[in-house]
Formats: C-alpha cells, structure tokens, sequence
C-alpha cells in the first residue's frame, strides 16, 4: 500500500509540474526570464569606461578589415567542398572577397594551365583511319610484342567497346594479371593522357580527389586529379583516362560518389563544384562560378582486388559501371599482323561508337531480346534478382559496339549475363540455389545451345 501510494504520488507531482511549467513558460514565451532578482545585478554605466572601449569591434578587427567588410558589404567566401582527414568541415564558407588573392596564388596549377594554353583549346589530333576491330587487333598486338603482355582478344574488345556504355570501367581480379597495365598502355598506344592515382585507406569524400580550400592558407588545395580534369578542358581532342588504382582499398562509394552520380547525367550536365567563389573574384578560365565541367574525352578505370584488406564494391557500383574480371594467368602466342602505335582521337572513337551503334546489323533484334529475357526471368524466379533501365542501355550500346570489334552477339550477351546478373548470386548459400543453377544451365544450353554461353 505504501509504495502505491508513493508511484501514485509521485506520478500527480510529475503531472503538476509539467502543467506549471507549462504555464510559466507561455506566460512568458516572448520575455526574457530569470529565476533571480535582477534588482542585485551590477550596473554598468558607458561613461565609466575609456572613450577607446566604447567601440567593441575595435577588439576583434584591424581598421582594413573593418573597413573591407562595412565597404563591400559581404560575408566571407572560401571553403572546402566536404571533410577529409585533417581538412576544414562543412559546406563552402562565406569569406569577405578582399580576403581572397588573385587567382595565381588561390588556384595555382590551374592558372599555370591556362598560361599553358593561353585561355584557347588546343587544335585537333589527326587521326588514324582505323575501324574498331582493327583498333582492338593492333592493341593486342601491340601488348604481345612491346610489353610482353598477353591478353584474350575478347578482353581487349570489351575494353575497347565499354567505353561507349559508360565512362567508368572496374577491372577486378587477381594480382598481377595486367589490370593497371591494360589502361596504361592503351594511353600510350592510342596516344592518350594518363593519370594514375593509389587510392589511400583514409579517403572519405569528394576532396580526395578534387581537393578543398585551405582556410589558413586561403589557397585551393589542388589535386593530381583535378588538374588534368581541368588540363582536359583544353585538350578537348586527346583520351584522357584517369586510373584509380586498388580503388576498393577504401569505400567506393564514398570519395567517388559524386563522380557516380553525375556521370548519370548528359555530357552538358557533368559539372561539379569545387568551392563558391566571390562575386568579383577572376577564377581560372574553365572554373567559371567554381564549377568544373568534366569532358567526354575523361575515362575512369578502377582496379580491384579480392582480398582481406579491401572493402566490397556495392551493387550500385557495379551497375553503374563495366567490369571486367581478370581470373585467369595470360597464355604466350605469337604476334600475327601490324602491332605499331596510333593516333586515335577522342572524337575519332566517339564517331567509331555513333556508327557501330547506328549499325542495324549490329543491334539487338525483338527476337534477341526474348532469348536473353527468357533466361534472366527464369534468375528473376529462382533467386529474386534482376536488373533496371541502366542495364538496357547498357546492353544497347555495348553489344553493337563489342560486334564492331570484331566479336559476337552471343559472346558479349554471355559477358553482360555473368557480370551485370548472375554476379548478384555470390554469397548466397540457400538450399535451393545448386539446383536452381543446374536447372538455368539446362535453360541455358537450350536457349542458345550448348556450350555458347
């Protein structure tokens, strides 16, 4: 009864209280409040204190500070674009205009880059006359007799048609089976610029690779990576492809995020923002408003491995991209035919995907469609996986462009089926699934035949 009666005391004072505090507090909502006299507060008068003192923002800022701020009448601009390890937090900061140097000094290596070329694009590459399958062909080549790299030819086809699905490429598998190399002497093969970047375990955003602004310094922290961005604004006609290597030793989803998304976008749209500028501030010529634009002629290839100390890469990565697998050791073979180097343009490439693509004979055929359907809603059934729009346009434009390499239909919907679908079926361990994927070996065989896929 006793500790009744106490619950049930203790529970009307709550109720009381909550009902006063309520009250006091609308009482006097708009008002000032203390529970004190005021009556015993010191009273100060200005009169008592030095003429000097009366102006209280004299202690925090110099007369050309003051005189900055009250004259142009604006807050600080400045500020980094996210937060790395040991960099300024948060959205871009407000900094007064005057507090900001010319540009040389803020943006150092990309107004050297405008001197470089004077604020005009460079001219044209001549390009050679080649078509894609020769192109492919002559790389292999190329790899066979000058690096001593021995790659299948279908591998060199999807490397050289994926490009036209998409402007990121993952290249995953075992060590030292040429993942870095294969882009690195394509570059030097087609005549291309290179960027190779090491991923590091700390990167966390955008700032890793586009770098932010110093606060302290009142500098832009410039990056390997956004200065032949940037370099790529003006040499509008040469491939430039940006390697990250081991990029799932950190979050891919992370420090690459905004690159993903925007890459989602058309061409015009592929801008991002580095910082906000000052109204009268003269930034570098292609960083009008602090934007950078990002060129059709960029490629980006991540390389991967599987191994303890690196992270998984999620599925919207990997729809997002082309990935090749490399499980394999290279076979030695003799070089038949021309393995010299070429000039090939990014808009020679670009014209070499447009008429692969607009090729009739090429494309996927309503009948096509239904084959390939038939066997990835038989996966749909059994293991509750499918696949989106982006993968449709990604078959619309690869198979096309993988024929115009000289491959087959069948060869690269078998690529596309593996990598894009049945992937998605690692890690699971249910009862059913062995004989699920027994039965879709039986669908398979019968669809296409046996052995194609």
């Amino acid at each position: 009864t006793f500790v009744l009666s106490a619950c049930i005391y203790l529970f009307l004072f709550l109720i009381i209280g909550a009902i006063l505090m309520f009250v006091i507090n609308f009482i006097f909502v708009d008002k000032p409040f203390k529970f004190f006299d005021k009556k015993n507060e010191p009273v100060f008068d200005d009169a008592d204190l030095p003429a000097e003192s009366n102006d209280v923002s004299s202690s925090f800022d110099t007369p050309e500070e003051t005189k900055a701020t009250t004259a142009d009448g604006l807050a600080p601009v400045g500020g980094g674009v996210g937060a790395g390890a040991g960099m300024p937090s948060g959205d871009a900061m407000v900094r007064s205009a005057n507090e900001l140097d010319d540009r040389e000094k803020v943006f150092p290596s990309l107004s050297r880059i405008d001197d470089e070329y004077s604020g005009f694009d460079a001219d044209t590459l001549v390009s050679d006359d080649l078509a894609l399958d020769e192109i492919a062909q002559r790389f292999r080549n190329y790899l066979a007799k000058e690096e001593k790299l021995y790659f299948d030819i279908d591998t060199i086809r999807v490397f050289m048609s994926a490009f036209a699905s998409s402007h990121f490429m993952i290249l995953e598998g075992l060590s030292g089976t040429g993942k870095s190399s294969l882009p690195r002497y394509f570059c030097k093969f087609a005549d291309g610029a290179l960027l190779f970047v090491p991923v590091q375990a700390t990167w966390r955003d955008k700032t890793n690779l586009l770098g932010y602004f110093n606060d302290f310094s009142k500098t832009y922290s410039e990056t390997d990576f956004l200065t032949h961005m940037y370099k790529a604004n003006y040499d509008k006609d040469r491939i430039h492809m940006f390697v990250l290597d081991e990029m799932n030793i950190s979050r891919v989803e992370y420090y690459f995020a905004d690159l993903l998304s925007v890459l989602e976008y058309p061409v015009p749209e592929w801008r991002l923002r580095l910082m906000q500028l000052p109204y009268d501030f003269t930034p570098p010529h292609k960083l009008q408003d602090g934007v950078i634009q990002i060129t059709d002629n960029c490629y980006f290839v991540g390389t991967a491995n599987k191994d303890d100390s690196t992270f998984s890469i999620a599925d919207k990565v990997y729809d997002r991209a082309i990935t090749i697998d490399f499980d394999y050791r290279n076979t030695p073979f003799t070089v038949e035919g021309n393995a010299d180097k070429i000039t090939l343009s990014a808009s020679r490439l670009h014209s070499l995907y447009e008429a692969a693509i607009a090729n009739v004979d090429n494309q996927m055929t309503e009948e096509d469609y239904k084959k390939f359907f038939k066997i990835t809603e038989f996966v749909y059934e059994q293991f509750d996986i499918t696949f989106a729009n982006r993968i449709l346009n990604q078959i619309d434009t690869l198979v096309p462009t993988f024929i115009a390499c000289g491959g087959t239909k069948e060869d690269v919907l078998d690529f596309l089926f593996s990598r894009k679908v049945l992937i998605k079926v690692e890690g699971r361990f249910e009862e059913y699934v062995k004989g699920a994927l027994k039965q879709l070996q039986v669908l398979i065989n019968k669809t296409y035949g046996p052995g194609v896929f």
